[in-house]
């Protein structure tokens, strides 16, 4: 056989095919084997099947009628051949009209992990399951392993915020009403977009995050002969002390943590007027007390998927969405991207190290640092030696060649980091310790020649779109309008059939997550009197909430 396109060939007990010279199933009876795998594979609920070079039907309607509850099929097919070949031959047959079956192009798969993270919005999917169906997954057999793993960690991802939602999700979603509010106040005349602020900067972008070799950096950079004017400086929110107690203000400091406890990083700096805030619409709203509205800028990092959400969007009155990527160092840096005026501005890292070495977690003069100075006696040591022998610490050798620890959650943050940034160009790993990140070394050296090198171009605002705070204003009033009336169809009596009522709660309420995505149970709603009392107990704390606008 000298086949170079695909083409059926007919055995004794079906139908095979034949593709560069080689056939994709057996030539005695096709579809025996696959049939056989899928009866010997045990399938859970919730379970994502990625059906591996399925170029013909044998065994999709087998694996269909074996599917338990919440069960969906991608047919996942890299070869463009194939897949044209395969997808003429599905066209023929009712297969592709179920509602569980999904065939992406070759091309989509690709962004396959991020469909599927999305598509998971009610909790529906907990696992994948990989189904190789014909000889043709050897062709791009790297591929489908990393779209595996890809989607399995997207599916992780999603419950791992999940979690994160059941902890901290009331107050993401109060935060983000709170602070809409604000936004839609008078001193919004006087507020710049963070947009403003995309594509502006020509000088060379250092960040800082609370890593040990922002320590590092210093030492081998002393402040006294570190000229700040000659960078844009950045900084997470826990890393602002540390550099301000060594004389240097950075330009713009990045906070999304939603906990009050955050506000001990800006204390004896609440009149530093140099350093710009950059705050997610979801964290602590107690920054509007400690700096004045206009040194004060939000974006917007996604905590969720939701149709309050998507309102909100609808109607423009978000400021830049970014995605959750749990981590305020990677939000830093997403944003140094957005700022550089061109590609070849270099962007330094340093202090985002995900890891630490036994005794120390933070850079000196952060607040954790600090706290040790302050609770040390002869009792209590000050190193803090728990982070590093426990349980959940893994040790490994860091970027330096010492002996460095860190978690599970932690190292999935690198990871990540390694992974979304791994196109970009001129950014550069100035850290000396830490989790080894996918850019270039960059040395002492070559940070000084970088600020010599700026082209002189002078930093200068853009003209950003500010949020009309009317919509605002009406939006918010909407959702406390939609409050009430949701309030009083839960504990009034009702001149209306059991059904129609029904009808009316699940409208109000489901498209109001906040009131219940924080719920362990709350990836979705649900009608039944449980779910219902516990919402209406969250009726009145987002109504406080609303009522500040």
């Amino acid at each position: 056989m000298n086949n170079q396109k695909p083409c059926l060939v007919e055995t004794t007990q079906g139908f095979s095919v034949s593709y560069k010279d080689h056939l994709l199933y057996s030539k005695y009876a096709p579809s025996k084997n696959i049939i056989k795998k899928i009866q010997d594979t045990q399938i859970l609920p919730g379970t994502i099947i990625l059906c591996i070079s399925p170029v013909l039907t044998h065994g999709i309607q087998e694996l269909l009628a074996k599917l338990p509850e919440d069960c969906i099929l991608v047919l996942c097919e890299r070869e463009e051949a194939l897949w044209d070949f395969s997808k003429e031959i599905y066209s023929k047959t009712s297969i592709l009209s179920d509602a569980r079956i999904f065939y992406p192009a070759p091309q989509e798969l690709n962004s396959l992990p991020q469909t599927l993270y999305a598509l998971n919005k009610a909790g529906s999917f907990r696992r994948i399951l990989p189904i190789e169906f014909s000889a043709g997954s050897s062709i791009h057999s790297p591929f489908y392993k990393a779209l595996y793993e890809a989607s399995t960690a997207s599916i992780m991802t999603f419950w791992k915020n999940r979690v994160t939602l059941t902890k901290f999700g009331r107050k993401y979603s109060r935060h983000f009403f709170e602070n809409l509010a604000f936004l839609a106040g008078e001193f919004n005349s006087a507020q710049s977009p963070v947009e403003s602020y995309f594509a502006t900067v020509n000088k060379p972008i250092l960040c800082f995050g609370a890593g040990e070799s922002t320590d590092y950096f210093f030492e081998s950079f002393p402040p006294s002969n570190f000229n700040s004017n000659s960078y844009f400086i950045l900084c997470a929110d826990t890393a602002l002390s540390s550099l301000t107690e060594r004389g240097i203000y950075p330009d713009g400091l990045f906070i999304e943590e939603a906990q009050s406890v955050i506000l001990k990083s800006f204390i004896g700096n609440t009149k530093n007027t140099k350093t710009h805030i950059f705050a997610g619409l979801s964290s602590i709203p107690g920054i509007q007390r400690a700096f004045p509205p206009e040194q004060i800028s939000y974006f917007f990092t996604e905590f969720t998927q939701a149709d309050f959400i998507t309102r909100a969007e609808n109607l423009n009155i978000l400021p830049h969405k970014n995605p959750a990527f749990g981590s305020v160092g990677i939000t830093m840096l997403y944003y140094a991207l957005k700022f550089r005026a061109k590609q070849s501005v270099p962007v330094f890292v340093t202090g985002l190290d995900f890891s630490y070495s036994a005794g120390r977690t933070h850079a000196r003069s952060t607040p954790h640092h600090k706290n040790k100075l302050i609770t040390q006696t002869r009792l209590t040591s000050l190193y803090d030696f728990n982070s590093a022998y426990n349980a959940n610490a893994i040790s490994f050798i860091d970027k330096g060649g010492e002996k460095f620890y860190t978690t599970q959650i932690l190292s999935s943050y690198s990871n990540f980091l390694n992974q979304y940034f791994a196109g970009e160009k001129n950014i550069f790993d100035a850290g000396k310790c830490g989790i080894p990140l996918i850019f270039p070394k960059a040395s002492l050296q070559f940070i000084k020649d970088s600020a010599q090198n700026q082209d002189g171009v002078e930093f200068h605002l853009q003209e950003g779109n500010c949020i009309n705070q009317q919509k605002i204003k009406e939006f918010l009033d909407e959702e406390k309008q939609s409050l009430i009336e949701l309030r009083k169809l839960l504990t009034e009596k009702q001149e209306m059939t059991e059904e129609e009522l029904k009808e009316k709660i699940t409208k109000l309420a489901s498209q109001r997550e906040y009131l219940f995505l924080h719920y362990p149970d709350g990836a979705a709603f649900h009608y039944d009197q449980s779910f219902l009392n516990r919402v209406r107990t969250e009726i009145d704390f987002f109504l406080k909430a609303l009522s500040k606008s």
